[in-house]
């Protein structure tokens, strides 16, 4: 636990600790930055050669010998292979010398819209995540520094971020944890320098074409020229717009209800356009956040709180946004759509892409049902009467009828399946057979949301829509003898 007073470094971005710091405040930083890891703990220690990462090896070995290391080297295949060969070979070199384990994977860094370093990022952190889960690491240890940070933050800042991007990296995000990140470069470079350890030093940190590089050597040193200690008061600001952005989340939460479905998520539009425009950006940052990288520009938020509904477009990041009257949709462009699934009867399957379930009960199989007693000396057979899902499990949709999110139907010889809507798929309903796609649309439920949306078969004929339409002449014999019991449930916190 932290002292009164004092910053529990997990919590959100911390101040750089004053230039200068020696020997012994290193390893005590470390050792307090990494305070709540168990004793014994195995831990990935991510290691490209250079002096940051090989400070931290060291440094976590010594603040914390009880730990587990592996030290982890990803061969990125952007520069030459003799170079990272080189380094592979120094990261070993220190895995020895420490005692720990050492593993390197090679990785392919695609093309993406975020561009080469934004790539190499996503695919390194892949592979770290894979060697923690071999091992069975409790944690990812980098090596960003308090200049890392400051580096961070003015990037963000050139792009027109808001106060998520000002507040650049957390010390701890889930398994990954950044214990250097109130430390100095320059005193880390110091430290391995005068242990003498061997370190490899990366062409790409002076390359002028590589952003982080030019604000590393020009923005930052320009900065000092007009203030001291630029990147102490650049990480003081991180800290400062973290806090913001914790009060706008605050506020912003109640302000504009939000649903999360599997990898999609939803905005209320009438409620967006009632906020404080700073809760609308905020709630649509947070809307997008899920789906990216980094937080997006207030381009992109700009953009997406001017679309008008009919709008369907991609956004930066490979974000599809879709606009309607009640709401705004935000997925992953290359998302899948759901696979065939066989209702399991009686029991609940998975929906997942809408963090749902179909849950299926039948005759003899309801715990909650008994068949009324008093019935059978009069001769009247007892009739199974399901027994209804408490309405908040229910995930009714917007344009959708709570009374057709859980039906009664017959006996089925074909049993049951779900799958997406289909082109010609049609349904029987008591007004007459109409196309499903017409349904879907006519109830105003967003284009994403349909593409994923159940469809409930027997063999080729569509037995109910979820929310939206049932088989008129099933349900009325599921009224007379009901046998199966179907209802669509939230298998996550919220609905569209």
């Amino acid at each position: 636990m932290a002292r009164a007073g004092e910053r529990d470094v997990r919590d959100g971005p911390v101040a750089a600790l004053p230039a200068g710091q020696p020997r012994p405040s290193l390893v005590a930083e470390v050792a307090h930055a990494l305070r709540h890891l168990d004793e014994g703990a195995a831990v990935v220690v991510a290691c490209s050669g250079g002096p940051d990462s090989t400070a931290l090896a060291f440094l976590v070995a010594e603040a914390r010998d009880d730990l587990r290391l592996t030290l982890v080297h990803v061969a990125h295949g952007l520069r030459d292979a003799e170079v990272e060969d080189a380094e592979r070979r120094l990261v070993f070199q220190h895995g020895a010398w420490l005692g720990a384990g050492c593993r390197s994977e090679a990785v392919q860094v695609p093309a993406g819209a975020g561009g080469p370093e934004a790539a190499a990022r996503t695919v390194r952190y892949a592979a770290l995540h894979a060697v923690a889960d071999t091992v069975g690491a409790v944690a990812i240890l980098l090596g960003h520094t308090a200049d890392d940070q400051a580096e961070t933050v003015l990037l963000r800042a050139a792009r027109g971020t808001g106060n998520d991007g000002l507040a650049g990296m957390r010390p701890s995000q889930a398994r990954l944890l950044r214990p250097l990140l109130r430390l100095r470069r320059a005193d880390l470079h110091g430290f391995v320098a005068g242990e003498g350890i061997p370190t490899a030093h990366d062409a790409s940190n002076d390359d002028p074409a590589v952003r982080r590089s030019v604000v590393r050597h020009r923005v930052l040193p320009a900065l000092g020229d007009v203030a001291p200690d630029p990147v102490g008061a650049l990480t003081r600001l991180a800290v400062l717009a973290h806090d913001d952005a914790d009060a706008l989340d605050a506020a912003a939460r109640p302000a504009v209800p939000m649903a999360t479905l599997g990898r999609v998520t939803v905005l209320q539009r009438p409620a967006l356009r009632r906020a404080h425009p700073a809760l609308a950006r905020r709630r649509v940052r947070d809307a997008l956040a899920p789906h990216l990288e980094q937080p997006p520009s207030s381009d992109t938020v700009a953009r997406v709180l001017a679309a008008e509904p009919g709008t369907r477009c991609t956004l930066p990041g490979a974000v599809q946004l879709e606009v309607t009257r009640a709401v705004l949709v935000f997925a992953p462009v290359d998302a899948p759509l759901p696979p065939p699934r066989r209702l399991e009867l009686p029991g609940s399957t998975p929906w997942p892409e809408l963090d749902a379930a179909i849950e299926v009960r039948t005759a003899g199989s309801d715990p909650d049902h008994r068949a009324h007693e008093d019935q059978l000396p009069l001769g009247i057979p007892a009739v199974w009467s399901p027994v209804p899902v408490p309405s908040d499990r229910l995930l009714v949709p917007t344009g959708g009828r709570r009374d057709r999110v859980q039906i009664a139907l017959p006996d089925l010889v074909d049993g049951l399946q779900a799958r997406p809507p289909q082109p010609g798929d049609r349904i029987r309903t008591i007004a007459g057979t109409r196309r499903v796609a017409a349904v879907l649309r006519d109830a105003h439920l967003p284009r994403t949301l349909r593409d994923r949306w159940p469809v409930v078969v027997t063999g080729e004929r569509v037995v109910w829509l979820p929310g939206f339409a049932v088989d008129g002449a099933l349900a009325a014999d599921g009224r007379r003898d009901p046998r199966i019991a179907l209802a669509l449930v939230r298998d996550g916190p919220a609905g569209p």
